[in-house]
């Protein structure tokens, strides 16, 4: 299957910005108490549904995987670029961060707790 030049351009995109989108958004979180809030809401969500692993699509340089993992969730990243996962990868060397693309996951049905993002939320079964 041929790859639609949307993904290889996104791809692209943030593979060129990849260590200045990290730099510029590091602490991105601390000035967002609304979002900080909305994230330990769904953490306790997850937690109280029987937890799981957290799929944080779009990871990027890895900050909101990082902050999920520090409210007490398995939290993993995936993102197109793979610059954006190497970025991940040496901030937070004790998170998961696999390149992938949110069209087409490689995930089962129900091995999620959840994912904070709002667009995508695999339940688990029952």
């Amino acid at each position: 299957m041929t790859e639609p030049d949307c993904l290889r351009d996104t791809r692209a995109s943030y593979d060129a910005v990849a260590a200045d989108y990290a730099a510029l958004f590091h602490d991105e979180l601390a000035s967002k108490p609304l979002d900080r809030a909305m994230l330990a809401a769904f953490a306790e969500l997850v937690k109280a549904a029987g937890g799981g692993p957290v799929a944080d699509v779009g990871s990027g340089p890895g900050r909101v995987t990082a902050h999920l993992d520090g409210l007490g969730l398995t939290a993993f990243g995936v993102d197109l670029s793979p610059e954006m996962v190497a970025v991940a990868r040496a901030a937070h060397p004790g998170l998961r961060f696999e390149e992938g693309s949110m069209l087409a996951l490689d995930l089962d049905d129900g091995s999620l707790g959840g994912t904070p993002q709002g667009y995508l939320l695999v339940r688990k079964p029952g």
